[in-house]
């Protein structure tokens, strides 16, 4: 919706904050804004939610503000709300009210790792990320401009132009090549800074999350159903400690073979936009990754896995599987021998690494399922998206089957093997 603010005191649309707290602050620490504005006025105020069905954990205001002589200035403010969390957390099959409230506490506290997440990958000029303007955590005590209003947290950046593939389809071979090298350059970045700038800051227990993981492992059961091939990996599944084995594949093993880094957590089609081609259609290249409230230290391959899981079907992710992970370690020691230094784990390792994160992708790309049809669009549309779904989730549980028995995982998670 769009909502215009003309009381500079009232609140912009339902974004937490008034108009008048949000022209200050764009005053104070946006460099575009004040070359946009220069000595014109600014005399309104508009703020488009465009987070409706769209997956999002918080509200994305498109913010347009107009000046006197009609030109104007767009940014985007990404806000942390209680309302569109419930309502998503509360949907989720096999969802118990305990978990439930567990799991709205640490998504909430998801804005905070993101402010943390976003400021610091945007100082890295090779990685594509939006430009921040500014920054506040969520739960500080913080004033809105309303009266009796606590500030809900906000992060202020300018507006991408690019193109989303929405979570329905496929990203082609060649996105996830250039995925791959994206996040060799990230993980060069972070291999530089000293320790106390990244390391026991990103600390999202989300994938470990008891609601979260219970509730996928519980769709994974009921997807079984209908397809008699994954019986027997599904009783595996349904009788796994699974934070014990997430444990263990995001974050000891990794350790062990001293692959260690900042991990994005949510590398996904509705996290990453991407350039646009002449026609407006998304190109081969990443504009920016958004998104990052569920960041940890740990495993580094795990978003280039989730990336392939949740985005490629099954087609393009085999096949592009080998080569990604070559071009990720072949980009890796390239940057890493610029410094004179070699890159501390090895290919054979990358793959390791990638097989024991894609066990667990595997599980929670049954969250998919629920993205079809979001879009209200006629029912044979939802029938086909509904199949093509369900194919990519077949293909991504079979094999992590082969996984399970290539590394002997039974052992690890204390579950007999297949």
């Amino acid at each position: 919706m769009v909502v215009k603010a003309l009381n500079l005191d009232d609140e912009l649309g339902i974004t937490g904050y008034s108009s008048r707290w949000v022209l200050e602050k764009l005053e104070k620490h946006c460099d575009d804004y004040v070359k946009a504005k220069g000595d014109k006025k600014a005399v309104h105020i508009d703020a488009h939610d465009v987070s409706d069905g769209k997956g999002y954990m918080s509200r994305v205001f498109i913010t347009k503000v107009k000046f006197d002589d009609n030109t104007d200035f767009t940014l985007a403010m990404k806000i942390p709300t209680s309302d569109i969390i419930e309502e998503k957390v509360m949907s989720m099959e096999g969802m118990k009210d305990d978990a439930a409230r567990a799991l709205i506490d640490n998504l909430m506290e998801a804005h905070n790792i993101e402010c943390d997440a976003i400021s610091l990958v945007a100082s890295f000029s090779d990685f594509p990320t939006p430009k921040v303007y500014y920054v506040e955590k969520s739960r500080q005590g913080n004033v809105s401009g309303l009266e009796g209003r606590e500030a809900p947290g906000v992060i202020m950046m300018n507006a991408l132009n690019g193109a989303s593939l929405g979570p329905i389809r496929s990203v082609t071979k060649q996105q996830c090549i250039n995925a791959a090298l994206d996040f060799a350059a990230l993980h060069n970045n972070i291999a530089q800074l000293e320790d106390e700038k990244w390391k026991n800051k990103f600390d999202s227990t989300m994938h470990w999350d008891k609601g979260m993981m219970g509730s996928t492992i519980a769709m994974v059961d009921s997807f079984a159903k209908t397809y008699p091939e994954l019986a027997d990996f599904n009783k595996v599944i349904q009788s796994i400690d699974i934070f014990k084995y997430t444990k263990y594949a995001l974050k000891d093993r990794p350790a062990q073979l001293n692959a260690w880094t900042y991990v994005h957590g949510d590398v996904w089609t509705n996290n990453v936009m991407f350039k646009k081609h002449a026609d407006g259609s998304a190109g081969d290249e990443v504009l920016a990754y958004i998104d990052y409230q569920i960041g940890f230290e740990g495993n580094p391959i795990f978003d280039i896995c989730r990336f392939l899981t949740f985005c490629a079907d099954g087609d393009v992710r085999r096949e592009v599987e080998p080569i990604a992970l070559k071009a990720y370690h072949d980009r890796l020691t390239e940057l890493f021998h610029q410094r004179g230094v070699q890159v501390p784990y090895s290919l054979e390792n990358v793959q390791e690494l990638y097989d024991l994160a894609f066990v667990h992708e595997a599980i929670q790309s049954m969250l998919m399922i629920t993205f079809a049809g979001n879009e209200h669009l006629p029912e044979k549309i939802v029938e086909a998206q509904t199949a093509k779904i369900h194919l990519k989730l077949r293909f991504n549980l079979l094999d992590a089957e082969k996984n399970w028995k290539k590394w002997n995982l039974g052992a690890i998670s204390g579950i007999k093997d297949l």
